[in-house]
């Protein structure tokens, strides 16, 4: 069984700790998304693996923080906060505007000549080394249409006009990450792409470039669904994040 939560960290609110961890699972949410879209996870994952889902500023219990637009600021507040989790070996794994944050880290602490992770898995998103339309400008009715598309945001959301008035900060900042560029600069640790067959935002066929931000092995996956196939296809979804885990770490087992 695992320890009640002691965690006071808001950036880890739900994270339990695993005093025999071999490794830590750090997992970042895609646009709009809290720490709570990874719950259960951890109860999926092989023994000895501790899931860290983290928490951005502006959402669920941070709602009054403001959020941030731009990656380097964040990164730089969000280091402090994770460097004391880092005495083990890790994973990333990112969800659409996630593997921004995942990616930019690795780079970051590469340059620096700090641990990589084992391995990451970048989710639900094209390659962002590769330049993409800003959505920036749109004005905040083509913004809420945009998000009806992508079908991630519940309906009750988009039926009282207050509570998508407070959540729009956060997302408008959150699609500014995304659409951001990062350099063409390949991280020293394996990398694998996951995907859906039916995703309108990103075609399997611009996964394919992710092959160029890693110096290591490079694998690519795709599940049944459209851009939110972790809800529609979670299980599958699970099975090969464990697979993955195992195959880098082979230590936690199976």
């Amino acid at each position: 069984m695992r320890p009640a939560n002691p965690s006071t960290n808001p950036w880890f609110p739900t994270r339990q700790p695993l005093p025999n961890a071999r490794l830590r699972v750090f997992c970042f949410p895609y646009a709009g998304g809290g720490a709570s879209v990874y719950n259960g996870w951890g109860a999926a994952l092989p023994a000895g693996v501790e899931l860290v889902s983290v928490q951005l500023p502006g959402r669920e219990r941070r709602i009054m923080e403001p959020p941030f637009r731009q990656i380097p600021p964040l990164l730089d507040a969000l280091e402090p906060a994770l460097a004391p989790l880092l005495d083990k070996p890790f994973v990333f794994f990112g969800y659409s505007m996630g593997t921004r944050i995942a990616l930019a880290l690795a780079q970051r602490w590469q340059v620096r000549g700090a641990p990589l992770p084992l391995g990451m898995v970048m989710a639900a998103a094209g390659a962002p080394h590769r330049a993409r339309e800003s959505r920036d400008a749109l004005d905040d009715a083509a913004f809420v249409e945009l998000l009806r598309k992508y079908e991630g945001t519940p309906a009750e959301v988009f039926a009282h006009k207050e509570l998508l008035e407070m959540i729009l900060p956060s997302l408008r900042a959150d699609f500014s990450i995304a659409d951001g560029m990062l350099p063409a600069v390949p991280v020293r640790c394996p990398l694998s792409a996951f995907g859906a067959l039916e995703d309108p935002h990103v075609p399997l066929s611009e996964l394919e470039y992710w092959r160029e931000l890693t110096t290591g092995e490079f694998r690519f996956r795709h599940f049944p669904g459209k851009h939110f196939f972790m809800r529609t296809a979670r299980e599958p979804l699970l099975a090969a994040l464990r697979e993955e885990i195992v195959r880098w770490c082979p230590e936690v087992g199976p």
